[in-house]
């Protein structure tokens, strides 16, 4: 059996943590820019989905389908003319 060497373990430095204001202002946000224009996209979308689910309610009475059979009569030979 072999022995294996165990590395020696490197301490982590203590980080200072503070609950201050200062912590605060360095916290990364979203702009309100970008929150503003993802709330308008996501209303857009949601009012094409309502127009959408709409429409598919009103199809039977927008789309009629009339379906009539071809005629059956026999085709006329073309007679060669003289």
């Amino acid at each position: 059996m072999a022995l294996r060497e165990i590395p020696e373990q490197q301490t982590v430095p203590e980080v200072e943590s503070s609950n201050g204001k200062e912590n605060e202002s360095s916290v990364s946000r979203a702009p309100r820019l970008g929150v503003r224009l993802m709330i308008v996209i996501l209303i857009g979308l949601a009012l094409v989905a309502i127009y959408a689910n709409v429409q598919k309610a009103r199809r039977d009475k927008i789309e009629r389908v009339v379906v009539t059979p071809a005629s059956t009569t026999a085709p006329t030979t073309a007679s060669p003319s003289p």
